[in-house]
């Protein structure tokens, strides 16, 4: 990837809208949030863009974000639940694993600058009383969704498993095969140039565990002509992978970013 003259490297915040079987409609994770939160100074070192593209998005959909019923995460960095405003999606119960959400409020000096207060602090106090915890074991979001916990990226870091029929309302649908598995891995492999084993993110807390996940999951994907979801590639938001006796893993079929 090129990077610019400030030495970064473009990359977007993606959120993934779901609609169950029952008619309820999810997001996972929810991008950095309204450009009007951030200081001059942020917007500036991390070339953010106008505007709040979430609401943005969900509105050229027809959906208001009173209608959304749920809101989970892979994890609670600020570019992942920074757009989950309480008041916005007044009406949304927030699901998110348990470890996750301690190693969030911990306050934890070693995770230095990981879960800003600004960030975490919103979703404690403005969804008391509507938060339900997952775990290891009970981790199912409804039928043939789960969060799988990953670790990696953070201690609770977890991939949005779904699992059986699906439909995708992108435009590009029709252009990948047939799929009953898909990934949201979130930043245990966050873009089609992390595929290879040892190409992982430098914030994360355990990276053998980021190895690990792939070493587990991405021969899976490939075997059962599966779709990985990306949530920073900028260039293509999700594809199905091949093995590759040099690359390990390239991808296939692939869905365009928005």
């Amino acid at each position: 990837m090129q990077p610019d003259d400030l030495n970064r490297v473009q990359q977007t915040a993606n959120s993934l809208l779901v609609e169950t079987d029952d008619g309820r409609l999810g997001l996972v994770d929810t991008g950095c949030g309204p450009a009007s939160k951030f200081s001059e100074k942020e917007i500036s070192l991390h070339g953010l863009g106008p505007g709040w593209p979430l609401l943005e998005n969900l509105a050229a959909r027809g959906i208001q974000p009173e209608k959304i019923d749920f809101i989970t995460f892979t994890h609670l960095h600020w570019d992942h639940a920074g757009g989950a405003d309480p008041n916005i999606f007044c009406n949304a119960e927030l699901i998110v694993h348990e470890i996750e959400w301690a190693d969030a409020h911990s306050r934890d000096p070693l995770l230095y600058k990981s879960y800003p207060p600004e960030t975490v602090d919103p979703l404690k106090a403005g969804f008391a009383g509507r938060t339900r915890f997952l775990t290891d074991e009970k981790n199912a979001l409804g039928p043939g969704l789960r969060l799988a916990r990953s670790g990696g990226h953070t201690r609770g870091h977890c991939a949005t498993v779904f699992e059986g029929a699906l439909d995708f309302g992108s435009p590009h649908a029709g252009m990948l095969p047939a799929v009953n598995l898909a990934v949201f891995a979130g930043d245990v492999c966050s873009s089609r140039h992390n595929l290879r084993l040892v190409f992982q993110m430098s914030y994360d807390t355990f990276p053998l565990d980021t190895r690990r996940w792939k070493r587990e999951w991405l021969p899976r994907i490939a075997r059962e002509g599966g779709l990985l979801l990306f949530d920073h590639d900028s260039d293509i938001f999700g594809a199905t992978l091949r093995q590759d006796p040099k690359e390990e893993f390239v991808v296939e079929a692939t869905l365009p970013a928005a």
